[in-house]
C-alpha cells in the first residue's frame, strides 16, 4: 500500500513553469509505468497516482473525481483537465493520453514509451538548464567585479573632490541591484528538484541538530553581534573594528547551523550514489528467487553500500520484527534524508504490490536513480567550481574595497596633519609691515586665506565611506551566500554554511586590513 500521503491543492496553482514541474512530471510517469507493467486498470492507476506528494497529482486526481464522481467519459476528463494546466508538458502529456484511450491502443505501451519519451527531455530540459547555469554564473561573477571597481574609481574620486557622497551611495544601489538580479536569475536558471526528504514523523539527525542551532544560537548570535558592533563602535569610535566583531560574531554563531547542513547534504549525496545498486540488487534477488522483500533483505550483501548499511540493517531489523512494511519503509527514507530514495522506495513497493515483476521494478527504479544522480553529477561540477570562486571572489572584493577606503583614511590624516603644520607656520613666520597700505581695490592676503589656499580638496567623509563599505560587505555576504546555494540546489539550511564563511572571511579581512595598510603606509612615508 502506497504509504505517502499529498496535500492537493488546485489546478491553478501548480506552476505554469515547465522547470518547476518537470522533475514531478518525470517522477510520475515513470511510476506510471511500473504501474502499467503491474496490468492494473486505468481508475486504480490513477488513484495510485492521485495519492503521491508530486505537483502533477492533483491532476489525476481531477480526472479521476471527473470520471467516477461525475460520470465524465475519461478522454473527456483528460482534455478538461489539460485545458487547465498552465504548463505546457503537462497539457501535452494528458492530451496525447486522452488521443491514445480514443484510439483503443494499448495504455501499458503508451505509458511504457511515454516514459522513455519523458526521460528523454527531462534529461536534454537539465543538460540545458546546467548549461546556462554555467554561463550566468560567469556572468554573476563578472558583473559583480566590474561594479566592485567602479566603487574603488568612485571612492578615490572622492579624495580629489570630483565626486560627491550622493554618487557612492548611488553605486551601492546599483550593487545591490546587481547582486539580486544576478541571484535572481540564477535562481530562476538553476534546475528544479528536490533533494532533502522531511516528513511529519522526522528528520534526519544532522538536519534536526542544524535546525536546533539555527534557532538556538544563529538568530540570538545575529542580534548579540549587532548589539557588540554598536557597543565597540560607541566606544572606540572605530567603525571598521565595530564592522569586523559584528561579522566574526554573525559567522561564527551560524556556523554551527551551517556545518551540519552541510554534512546532511553529503550524507544524502552519499546514499543516493547507492540507490542504483540497492534496488537492482533488491529487484534481482526478489525476482530470481521468488522471496519476500523482507527475504530479499536478508541476502542482501551490503558491502557494497557503505553508506546506505546502517540504514539496510536497520530497515531489516524493522521487518523481520513484523513491523508494518509500509512504514518500515517509510523510516528508511526519512532516516536517509533523501527525496530520491523515498520516490523509488515507493516506485518499488507499489510496482510490486500491484503485480509488477519485482526484476522489471527493481530495473526500472534503478535507471530511474541512475538517470537522476548522472544529471546531478554534471551540475555538481558546475556549482562546485563555483561555490570556490564565490568565496575567492568575495574575500578579493572585501580585501579591495577595505583596502582603498583605508588609504583614503591615513592619507587624509596625514593631509590634515600637513596643512596644520604649513599653516601654522606661515601664520607665525609672516607680519604686515606697518604702515603699509594696499592698493585700491586690492586686499592683503590673510592667515586664513593662506589656510585655505594650501587645501587640497574638500575635508573627505571618511566615516561615511567607511560606514558605506560595512553595508556593502554585507550585502556581498548575502548574495554570495545565496548565489552558491541555488546553484547547488539542495535544503535551505545550506545557505547557513555558505554565509558562515562569507562573514567570517569579511569579518578577517576588516580585522586584519586596516592595521596592515596604516602600517605599510608609515612605514612609505
Amino acid at each position: 500500500m502506497n504509504f505517502t500521503t499529498s496535500s492537493q491543492k488546485p489546478i491553478e496553482k501548480v506552476s505554469s513553469d515547465d522547470q518547476v514541474v518537470g522533475y514531478d512530471l518525470f517522477s510520475s510517469v515513470t511510476y506510471m509505468s511500473i504501474l502499467a507493467k503491474g496490468g492494473i486498470n486505468r481508475d486504480r492507476m490513477l488513484e495510485y497516482c492521485s495519492r503521491q506528494r508530486y505537483k502533477t497529482a492533483v491532476f489525476f486526481e481531477y480526472i479521476r473525481t471527473m470520471a467516477r464522481g461525475m460520470g465524465v467519459e475519461y478522454t473527456i476528463a483528460f482534455q478538461e483537465t489539460a485545458k487547465k494546466a498552465k504548463a505546457g508538458s503537462i497539457k501535452s502529456l494528458l492530451l496525447r493520453f486522452s488521443s491514445s484511450i480514443s484510439s483503443g491502443g494499448s495504455e501499458a505501451e503508451f505509458i511504457v514509451e511515454e516514459a522513455r519519451n519523458q526521460k528523454l527531455e527531462y534529461s536534454n530540459n537539465y543538460e540545458r538548464s546546467v548549461d546556462n547555469l554555467q554561463k550566468w554564473t560567469d556572468a554573476y561573477s563578472a558583473v559583480l567585479v566590474a561594479v566592485t571597481l567602479i566603487m574603488v574609481v568612485s571612492q578615490i574620486s572622492s579624495l580629489l573632490g570630483a565626486t560627491s557622497e550622493s554618487f557612492i551611495f548611488l553605486m551601492t544601489m546599483t550593487l545591490f541591484g546587481v547582486t539580486t538580479i544576478g541571484v535572481f536569475l540564477i535562481y530562476k536558471v538553476a534546475p528544479f528538484e528536490e533533494f532533502s526528504y522531511n516528513t511529519d514523523e522526522g528528520i534526519t539527525k544532522s538536519r534536526k541538530m542544524s535546525r536546533f542551532l539555527a534557532f538556538i544560537i544563529g538568530i540570538p548570535g545575529f542580534a548579540i553581534a549587532l548589539l557588540m558592533g554598536m557597543l565597540i563602535y560607541g566606544t572606540t569610535n572605530d567603525i571598521m573594528r565595530a564592522g569586523s566583531i559584528f561579522y566574526l560574531l554573525l559567522g561564527f554563531s551560524v556556523l554551527p547551523a551551517g556545518f551540519f547542513a552541510w554534512r546532511d547534504s553529503q550524507a544524502i549525496d552519499k546514499n543516493d550514489s547507492e540507490l542504483t545498486i540497492f534496488f537492482r540488487g533488491v529487484g534481482n534477488i526478489a525476482g530470481s528467487a521468488g522471496v519476500t522483500l523482507t527475504e530479499t533483505l536478508k541476502r542482501l550483501d551490503t558491502k557494497s553500500l557503505p553508506n546506505l548499511k546502517i540504514h539496510i540493517d536497520r530497515l531489516k531489523t524493522r521487518l523481520i520484527s513484523g513491523l508494518p512494511s509500509a512504514e518500515s519503509w517509510e523510516i528508511f527514507s526519512t532516516e536517509t534524508g533523501s527525496d530520491l530514495s523515498s520516490r523509488t522506495t515507493t516506485m518499488m513497493l507499489d510496482g510490486i504490490e500491484t503485480g509488477c515483476p519485482a526484476e522489471e521494478v527493481g530495473t526500472i527504479s534503478a535507471d530511474f536513480a541512475q538517470n537522476v544522480n548522472e544529471l546531478r553529477a554534471r551540475r555538481r561540477l558546475c556549482s562546485s567550481s563555483f561555490g570556490f570562486l564565490s568565496l575567492a571572489m568575495h574575500i578579493t572584493m572585501s580585501l579591495i574595497l577595505v583596502f582603498v577606503v583605508e588609504i583614503i583614511n591615513n592619507f587624509s590624516k596625514k593631509l590634515d596633519e600637513v596643512s596644520e603644520g604649513l599653516t601654522g607656520g606661515v601664520t607665525e613666520s609672516m607680519t604686515t609691515p606697518s604702515g603699509l597700505q594696499a592698493p585700491p581695490g586690492i586686499a592683503l592676503p590673510s592667515s586664513s586665506d593662506l589656510s585655505v589656499g594650501l587645501g587640497l580638496g574638500e575635508n573627505v567623509q571618511v566615516g561615511m565611506m567607511q560606514l558605506t563599505i560595512i553595508i556593502v560587505i554585507g550585502i556581498l555576504v548575502v548574495a554570495n551566500a545565496l548565489a552558491p546555494k541555488f546553484t547547488e540546489g539542495g535544503h535551505n539550511l545550506k545557505i547557513l554554511w555558505f554565509m558562515s564563511l562569507t562573514a567570517i572571511s569579511s569579518g578577517i579581512v576588516l580585522m586584519i586590513v586596516p592595521t596592515v595598510t596604516a602600517g605599510l603606509l608609515n612605514v612609505g612615508m
